[in-house]
């Protein structure tokens, strides 16, 4: 495996594991665990970083040879990627609503 081929998996394989801290963030600030919350989306961040590196690189090259070919494949790593940023843009909001409801309920 080489090439655009490589990079869509790096792409899939960063961007998966994203998604995955993203969830598991989600569900534990439930429980007003705030700070592992948070800690794993900055460890999502770090995984979409590399596949937001990972997708550069094949942009540039596609730039350079001015000669862009259709990827199956690619076209689903940037799904993925596009994806794993939405969810964890709304998965912030998600942790803030829910520890602050976490909060209120322990009050009462």
């Amino acid at each position: 495996m080489e090439g655009t081929e490589l990079i869509a998996f790096n792409i899939i394989s960063s961007v998966g594991e994203a998604r995955s801290k993203l969830m598991e963030a989600i569900e534990i600030s439930k429980n007003g665990e705030e700070e592992k919350a948070t800690q794993l989306v900055d460890e999502a961040n770090k995984l979409l970083t590399k596949g937001d590196q990972e997708h550069f690189k094949i942009i540039t090259e596609d730039a350079k040879k001015h000669n862009a070919e259709f990827s199956l494949l690619l076209v689903h790593a940037e799904d993925q990627l596009m994806a794993a940023e939405i969810i964890r843009d709304l998965a912030q909001q998600m942790i803030q609503t829910n520890v602050k409801l976490f909060k209120l309920e322990k009050k009462n």
